[in-house]
């Protein structure tokens, strides 16, 4: 079991910190049913995954509990921009329960995947305003907790949208995005994690999904007197991300 990883506070989705905080410490999950009117059979099933990652036990609960409790360390954190705290996190986090709400965790020697379907609409105009423009670099310093006096710097890079044709009259909105988080603690040590982010809004027979795919890094460490020792990379390519983002959707969209 690998060791518990510090939250990023300012990650745009905070169930991508949530779940690589305590990958592994739910148990009872199971992996996801076949496609169905359930909300879970609008998960992906195992064999869609990126062939180095595998689906591990997590319970939806433990993630809303995680994310909850990251939403309540941002109040305590300093932004710069100030307008820049995670204003889509904060009102879509509140509502999800585990009837509303289902959750697919994946694990990989490189990383984490995770991927959230919810009946609760997410506000992606909000996702792009909290990364893009003025907040694509993002600047949070918290005040108490583990990290206080740590500098954490955030950047924002939007990816293109990977949808055919086919797949387009599926999605209502959507955005994808690539954060690269690097922390600096007062000690001196530093520390990178990089992500593949994706919200998209998809029409499903029953009424619009929140689809949420994210692909995390495992922290790279290393010190401010040895610049680039902290690079990290997310565990998949751009490209395998997109291919991923594509099954998704056709998947939470199947009638």
């Amino acid at each position: 079991m690998r060791s518990r990883p510090s939250i990023t506070p300012t990650i745009m989705a905070v169930v991508v910190a949530g779940v690589a905080a305590t990958l592994l410490a739910g148990c009872g999950a199971s992996e996801p049913v076949g496609v169905g009117t359930t909300l879970a059979g609008r998960l992906l099933p195992g064999d869609r995954l990126p062939k180095s990652f595998t689906a591990v036990p997590y319970q939806t609960g433990d993630m809303i509990a995680a994310n909850r409790s990251t939403l309540e360390q941002a109040t305590k954190v300093g932004f710069e921009p100030e307008q820049c705290r995670p204003t889509a996190d904060a009102a879509f986090t509140p509502h999800l329960t585990e009837d509303n709400t289902v959750l697919l965790a994946a694990q990989a020697d490189g990383g984490t995947l995770t991927e959230l379907v919810s009946t609760v609409p997410r506000n992606v105009d909000a996702d792009r305003r909290d990364t893009s423009g003025p907040c694509r670099v993002v600047t949070s310093t918290p005040t108490t907790g583990v990290l206080a006096g740590a500098r954490i710097v955030n950047t924002a890079t939007e990816l293109p949208a990977p949808y055919d044709d086919s797949l387009r009259e599926s999605v209502e909105q959507s955005y994808l995005l690539r954060t690269d988080s690097v922390t600096t603690s007062a000690d001196g040590s530093v520390r990178s994690r990089s992500t593949y982010l994706a919200n998209v809004l998809v029409k499903a027979p029953a009424g619009t999904l929140t689809v949420q795919v994210g692909v995390a890094s495992n922290d790279a460490v290393g010190s401010n007197d040895k610049p680039g020792t902290a690079s990290s990379e997310p565990p998949i390519t751009e490209e395998a991300f997109a291919g991923l983002v594509r099954s998704a959707v056709e998947r939470a969209s199947l009638r």
